[in-house]
């Protein structure tokens, strides 16, 4: 079957989330990063992993922000002082530790999936994420898995301690229920967004970063062109490209509602089809499994990745190797 190695992986994922919660790694991050400046730095899946880790410190005020590799060598010189959280999910790409060698971190905290490693061997602390072994090219396990850990950090930087783990394990139930029984929908909708000829991705807040990380699969693991943008600053020039050959998927809660509709009604009016993932919106198909609270975050990146691969199938495409991928992309 089409992508058989990343359908099962992504069942797996409720497990690793119930590991996670048993375990003291997010505890373990927040002590070393507790009274610092914070600087994350990633690629691919883990710079938006790195985006919305960032995010989350900053909204409990911890001066955090989050660079790709890539621009490292750009725009290094304000962090010298910071803390660098390196987030991998093999530990071993080549564009993370040329940016390490720019950074010359003082304290260089890995949160890897594969302690040993480069990446591992450098750092003043490791964090495993526990995801275990990954053979599809795109990323999930190891996505949802640093997402749960930054997540937890933050809440509990933040002085929300009482249910961390509690709310994990629900969040688990909940969307290893949905994979169990509630997919049907979005091997429909895979079919119907494979006929188009682009997706914008919609979100803001947490949203956003699972906005380009839903993107970022989309390509990998269908080939259609897709796009994640901020559902707000979409409508300031962007919304021009819609018609009716395009799909718009947008992340939604009840924060983020009344910024995200916005942009949907503009696409109703040119017949792009639409989608929701995370909360409901009337008169707009919801994909993916209900969940709230902090981990929720979880659940719209299940839904991203389910969406990609049945994407993929509807047009023929093994998502377990995309074309031009690896798992390590060096120089």
């Amino acid at each position: 079957m089409l992508g058989e190695h990343f359908e099962r992986e992504i069942r797996e994922q409720p497990d690793v989330w119930r590991t996670i919660a048993a375990s003291s790694q997010a505890r373990v991050l927040g002590d070393a990063l507790q009274g610092r400046d914070v600087l994350f730095v990633g690629s691919g899946s883990s710079l938006y992993m790195a985006q919305l880790g960032a995010l989350a410190l900053r909204k409990r005020g911890i001066s955090a922000h989050a660079l790709a590799s890539t621009e490292v060598p750009f725009d290094h010189a304000a962090y010298k002082a910071c803390t660098v959280v390196a987030c991998s999910q093999s530990g071993r790409s080549d564009d993370l530790l040329h940016a390490l060698d720019l950074l010359a971190p003082r304290n260089l905290v890995a949160l890897t999936n594969t302690k040993a490693s480069p990446l591992g061997e450098r750092a003043s602390l490791v964090v495993d994420v526990g995801a275990g072994s990954e053979r599809a090219v795109p990323a999930s396990k190891s996505v949802t898995a640093t997402a749960a850990i930054l997540l937890w950090t933050a809440s509990l930087l933040g002085a929300q301690r009482a249910r961390g783990g509690a709310d994990l394990e629900a969040v688990a139930t909940s969307v290893e229920r949905w994979l169990d029984g509630g997919t049907a929908v979005v091997r429909d909708a895979g079919a119907a967004i494979a006929r188009k000829r682009s997706v914008v991705v919609l979100g803001t807040g947490y949203g956003l970063p699972v906005a380009h990380e839903f993107a970022l699969k989309m390509k990998e693991a269908s080939y259609v062109h897709a796009e994640g943008f901020s559902a707000g600053e979409f409508r300031h020039g962007s919304a021009a490209i819609l018609d009716d050959a395009y799909a718009v998927i947008a992340v939604i809660d009840d924060a983020s509602r009344h910024v995200v509709s916005r942009p949907l009604r503009t696409a109703g009016a040119v017949r792009s089809l639409r989608y929701v993932v995370g909360g409901s919106l009337e008169g707009i198909a919801q994909l993916g499994p209900a969940a709230d609270g902090e981990f929720a975050v979880l659940s719209w990146l299940v839904a991203a990745q389910a969406i990609a691969l049945e994407t993929g199938r509807a047009r023929g495409v093994d998502s377990d190797v995309p074309r031009g991928q690896s798992k390590v992309l060096e120089s």
